[in-house]
């Protein structure tokens, strides 16, 4: 290795490292105020990445905070999370901890549920001992299709577990017949990427005060229920059900499957179906914490985009009837739509809600609702008031140029997180009753700053037009360097999707790319969640078309604003993979190079492989994925020269910038094949290409594998930048 490739690589790791190990915000284990004061106590969980060990730490840390006085009194030491650590929850009275924890001997994976009260382990047991347990291995988190839930009592915890399994033996090993039944290596569904370990789903119950485990009986053998909330009543609580035939599509990310809502007596043992397998995906049920009978969740139509503008749902069980509190945008109409490049100003209007419910999302009273949202570029929180029948908007106290996180409500205090491209997190506490009094509710508990000369070097600024003279933006953020005494290279990042967003945020691969000389644009074309279901319906049938055409112009108004010259780098994922692959084959001498992580680069490949094939119909010619029909596209030869037609392999012939692919050899959404066949066809073309192959799936987020992926890519560009 040459001293200047050493040079470099060694910027690189410690630039990284640098960003890379700063603590971010990511929930709250617990929040109270005193009952004879004011004074806070909260709890948060902080997430940093060891790249000695490299993986993942999680933490927590205390903070106790005077609401009189606004100052912070105390902050405790860091407590890290114990390693194997599968479930962890507080009871909503703060004297219960429940934790779910696995342990590996050998071959032999075990897991352990303990109930601790205060100092106290009143209950424990190991899940594979058969005499103590009814269920399988207690699943872990994930908000589509697992749960694991304190009543508001405190008195029970409901959770999903995967069934009992005896050990699969061969017909000539096993000593009984009855040990071959099921036979070995019979294949058993699951939800695809990233959703593998999930088959199964038996709903349990755990009785703090008995001490006992009940698995719920009578439970529908043909669906398969992934969330849950309490009822007032402790014997009840709503779930959302998914169907398992004729066989099952990928979930992972996909809100717009076909649910219905359930509501379960875990002791008599009755399940009731509330509502139909219909037109609508229903999701994420939150029950009202002082109203009998009425419950809310968020509501999408089934197929079509994978993400949606949602509905706020409230649902009466006893009648059975709904209601929309919140409605769907179809557009939004803004004031201004002439700004110069990188002029535009934050819009701050409401314009749907995207994302999912909090789990602590009610206020004690009942009376408002934490509501998480993007608009447009940024995350934003909305407070629904069941009084007023109204929403507000709980805007940044920073200004409209940062991103709202929310968290949690406890009581009457909502917990957020407030941050932009500089800041990793900043806790702040919004007291919901200075709604009603017209004052100042917002406290700042603590904050991570970096160095002020890193803070005020990197800057960003929003691009907005609308393409086409249509009301539908799109919509870019430049993040730069303020004191570049050079011509940095643009770094043009295309998010994947397509119906997802880039918003302000902090990312440790921006601002360690900023620091390392690049300058980054980041994209939101339209089909983008965040400006209203126009938008989305608007790629529809158009993916590799519309989409191509406003990163194109959005990458021009940028070149157009700073340098014409400059070099100018295309990065992406998965449906991102379309987009530069139109864009370096359709303008062949326009970009510097591609770099490419698991990219959709076939569209008839991936509607025969992917764990989605529905997605490729709906994107590229608008239809309605057929279970009956399947994959079989070959009965429809039209439909397979469409798909060809629109795929970047096509565009092979034209291709003449370097290309760096990176595959997760285990991706079930666009499957590695796809990627290694992409870069065979470029490398028959003498094409400069690179391959990095990864024993992940579609993410690629393991820190090894992503930290690697940083750098490769670096090396990359500067092998390949000014040859």
């Amino acid at each position: 290795m040459t001293s200047n490739k050493q040079e470099i690589l060694t910027s690189i790791i410690d630039t990284y490292r640098y960003y890379a190990s700063q603590p971010t915000l990511y929930d709250i284990e617990s929040c109270y105020r005193n009952s004879q004061d004011e004074i806070l106590h909260i709890t948060p969980y902080f997430s940093t990445t060891d790249l000695v060990r490299l993986e993942d730490l999680t933490y927590t840390r205390s903070f106790i905070y005077s609401l009189k006085s606004r100052i912070l009194l105390f902050t405790s030491n860091v407590t890290p999370i114990q390693k194997g650590l599968v479930r962890r929850l507080a009871s909503p009275d703060g004297t219960y901890l429940a934790l779910v924890s696995r342990e590996t001997k050998g071959d032999e994976e075990s897991q352990y549920m303990q109930i601790w009260h205060n100092e106290h382990l009143i209950l424990g047991y190991k899940v594979n001992d058969s005499e103590v347990s009814p269920h399988g291995k207690i699943l872990p988190k994930n908000d589509y299709v697992s749960f694991f839930e304190w009543s508001s009592d405190s008195k029970y915890v409901a959770f999903t577990a995967e069934e009992k399994r005896t050990t699969c033996k061969s017909y000539f090993t096993a000593e009984k017949l009855d040990e071959t039944d099921p036979p070995a290596n019979v294949y058993r569904e699951n939800w695809g990427e990233q959703m593998e370990t999930f088959e199964t789903s038996i709903v349990c119950i755990l009785d703090v005060t008995s001490k006992q485990v009940k698995m719920i009986e009578n439970q529908p053998k043909d669906l398969y229920f992934g969330q849950c909330n309490w009822t007032t009543n402790p014997d009840e609580f709503i779930l959302a059900a998914f169907r398992v035939e004729p066989y099952r599509l990928g979930l992972s990310f996909c809100e717009n499957r076909p649910t219905a809502l359930f509501k379960c007596n875990w002791r008599e043992n009755q399940w009731i179906q509330l509502t139909e397998f219909d037109q609508f995906c229903r999701l994420y049920p939150r029950h009202l914490p002082n109203q009998d009978n009425q419950f809310v969740y968020l509501q999408s139509d089934v197929y079509g985009a994978h993400s949606q503008c949602q509905r706020l749902i409230l649902f009466r069980t006893d009648t059975k009837e709904q209601e929309i509190l919140v409605d769907r945008i179809e557009n939004v109409i803004y004031s201004n739509r002439n700004s110069a490049p990188f002029a535009a100003e934050w819009d701050t209007q409401f314009k749907g809600l995207y994302l999912s419910l909090p789990f602590r999302c009610f206020s004690s009273n009942g009376r408002y609702l934490l509501l998480r949202s993007k608009s447009s570029s940024r995350m934003v929180v909305h407070i629904y008031d069941f009084l007023e029948h109204k929403i507000h908007s709980l805007d940044s106290p920073l200004s409209a140029n940062t991103s709202v996180l929310g968290l949690a409500v406890f009581d009457h205090y909502v917990t957020v997180n407030i941050v932009d491209c500089c800041t990793p997190y900043r806790l702040y506490v919004f007291d919901l009753q200075a709604l009603d009094r017209n004052i100042n509710g917002w406290y700042l508990i603590a904050e991570h700053q970096f160095q002020s000369e890193v803070k005020h070097r990197i800057q960003w600024q929003l691009d907005r037009f609308f393409p086409d003279n249509e009301t539908l933006p799109v919509e870019s953020i430049y993040v730069h360097t303020q004191d570049s005494e050079s011509k940095q290279p643009l770094m043009v990042w295309i998010h994947g999707g397509p119906n997802s967003s880039i918003s302000l945020n902090y990312v440790t691969d921006v601002i360690t790319y900023a620091s390392l000389g690049f300058d980054i644009l980041l994209i939101n074309y339209r089909g983008s969640t965040g400006y209203g279901q126009d938008s989305i319906n608007k790629l529809l049938g158009n993916i590799s078309k519309t989409d191509v055409k406003d990163c194109y112009d959005a990458i021009q108004r940028c070149l157009e604003y700073t340098d014409r010259t400059r070099s100018v780098i295309l990065y992406g994922a998965s449906h991102a993979g379309i987009i530069i692959g139109r864009l370096i084959g359709e303008y062949p001498n326009e970009y510097s190079m591609a770099v490419l992580i698991n990219p959709v680069t076939d569209l008839l490949h991936f509607s025969m492989t992917s764990d989605i094939p529905d997605w490729a119909l709906a994107q590229s010619v608008n239809k309605q994925f057929n279970f009956e029909t399947g994959r079989r596209y070959c009965t429809d030869p039209v439909l397979m020269k469409y798909l060809i037609e629109r795929s970047p392999v096509r565009l092979i012939e034209h291709i003449k910038v370097p290309v760096l692919l990176q595959l997760g050899k285990n991706d079930r959404r666009v499957p590695f094949t796809m990627g290694l066949r992409y870069y065979e066809c470029l490398k028959a073309k003498n094409i400069p290409t690179k391959l990095y192959i990864y024993d992940s799936d579609h993410a690629i987020g393991e820190i090894a594998n992503d930290s690697d992926i940083f750098v490769n890519t670096i090396l990359f560009i500067h092998e390949h930048l000014h040859r």
